[in-house]
């Protein structure tokens, strides 16, 4: 109500400033007629009152009070003008004009072109409803939109889905606010269009979801193998420790009677008072092969102990050269063959166990010695480096296949598998060097050389200043 006072008063002060000044110039020629009366005729000054009093002031008066009428209505204002007036067009997003009823007025041509309507045509009568859709959802929408326009006179971001003329549907991020003009009141609506970015958000949250449910799909494999691994570990740690008190056992088990058979042996040897020559044969057979299973059962505990960590290394500086003839003269003693070892008047101290690195020298020409010809040399090589001391134990047989040398070192892993008498073995040996070389911080290996037969070398550091 003050605000359609306030409007008339605004119209009213320069409507009444016309006539007034109009009747006041009148009152003075009025004035100066009388004032000068001698000099016109009394038709004359007659004639001109008439006109001003009787004319011009009453046409001015009426038009004053229809001007003046609250109730008298301006012609409308062209939409168009104010579409140019707001540089509507101009603006880079979708745009409509709307009145108060949500009929469109006018719309730029960024707005045409998305919703496929004609640019210069007029809006003839067309609604905010028929580009939203008639759904329930979309009523409320729009009512709220309009109401919202109402009460605020602005708002600040709304979305909304319009439909071309084909029926496909748009999605929009905007804004709207209230044009305010003397014949009315209009609401302004611009937008960005963000169908395609819907869209993109859409197929990728169809792809995230597809990747989510693959993701699942293959976490759940996942944990089922981890289940059958962490299955199979335990079983396999159950059976480990299963053959580790078997071995234990039966080794201790088995000592024992093989350390009374061999002294039984040789009490008979040597107390037989009637010894024929097939009782002697019979005696060197008995204690060969009880030696024999108790070199066996020595590997075998031996490789126990050092799988598990049980035995205790006296790393000290060595010299290389007198564990090489120890291990020889043992190898002789034995019955063993002739060795050649190399003249090496200065070698550096090697870090070593002595009593390990002569076991690993010992096992290293036994298997040398066995699958050597008969007659046939073994020889052993020594070669220094600044940081480690290589020895190599070279047989003269028939060498390896490839693929069993990088396997030669696995436990109970036999190259030879045959019962020659020659190569009676069980995979210990090689397996025992390997893991006393490493316990010394060493390496092991095996090749074939090129005129014939392995070489099995071992690399041992140099002890420091």
């Amino acid at each position: 109500m003050r605000t359609k006072t306030a409007d008339n008063r605004t119209r009213t002060v320069p409507a009444l400033a016309a006539p007034l000044t109009l009747v006041a110039l009148a009152g003075l020629w009025s004035l100066g007629t009388l004032a000068l009366g001698a000099r016109f005729q009394p038709w004359e000054a007659a004639a001109g009152s008439f006109l001003v009093w009787g004319v011009t002031v009453p046409l001015l008066f009426a038009a004053w009070l229809r001007r003046a009428d609250p109730h008298h209505e301006a012609p409308a204002s062209d939409p168009n003008d104010l579409l140019r007036s707001l540089a509507w067009q101009d603006l880079p997003d979708p745009a409509l004009v709307l009145d108060e009823q949500g009929k469109i007025l006018l719309y730029n041509r960024h707005l045409a072109d998305l919703l496929d309507m004609p640019v210069d045509a007029p809006a003839n009568g067309r609604e905010l409803a028929d580009l939203m859709g008639e759904g329930p959802q979309r009523q409320v929408e729009r009512h709220w939109l309009l109401d919202t326009l109402a009460l605020r006179g602005y708002v600040d971001s709304f979305e909304i889905s319009l439909y071309d003329a084909s029926g496909e549907e748009h999605s929009l991020e905007g804004k709207a606010a209230r044009i305010n003009s003397y014949d009315g009141r209009y609401h302004g609506l611009v937008w960005h269009d963000t169908t395609n970015q819907w869209r993109d958000n859409a197929v990728l949250t169809h792809r995230l979801d597809d990747l989510s449910a693959r993701f699942r799909g293959q976490t759940t494999e996942l944990a089922l193998k981890i289940e059958q691994i962490a299955r199979a570990n335990r079983e396999l740690q159950e059976l480990d420790e299963m053959r580790s008190n078997f071995v234990s056992l039966v080794s201790h088990q088995i000592r024992a009677p093989l350390t009374n058979m061999l002294g039984a042996v040789e009490n008979m040897q040597n107390s037989c008072p009637a010894m024929t020559e097939v009782c002697s044969r019979m005696f060197v057979v008995l204690r060969d092969q009880a030696s024999r299973l108790n070199r066996l059962v020595s590997d075998v505990l031996s490789a126990a102990s050092l799988e598990a960590g049980d035995f205790a290394l006296q790393l000290e500086p060595v010299s290389l050269m007198p564990v090489l003839r120890q291990a020889v003269d043992q190898i002789a003693a034995r019955g063993g063959r002739q060795t050649s070892i190399p003249y090496a008047p200065v070698l550096p101290l090697v870090m070593a166990d002595r009593d390990r690195l002569t076991e690993v020298l010992l096992n290293l020409l036994d298997n040398a010695y066995k699958y050597s010809p008969r007659g046939a040399e073994v020889a052993i090589d020594v070669r220094p480096t600044e940081t480690e001391v290589i020895v190599t134990v070279i047989d003269s047989g028939t060498g390896l296949p490839p693929a069993d040398l990088l396997r030669v070192f696995d436990k109970f892993y036999r190259a030879d598998a045959g019962d020659d008498q020659r190569s009676y073995g069980y995979g210990l040996g090689l397996h025992i060097c390997q893991l006393l070389i490493e316990a010394q911080h060493g390496r092991i290996w095996a090749v074939n050389r090129s005129e014939g037969g392995a070489a099995f070398s071992f690399a041992i550091p140099v002890a420091g200043p």
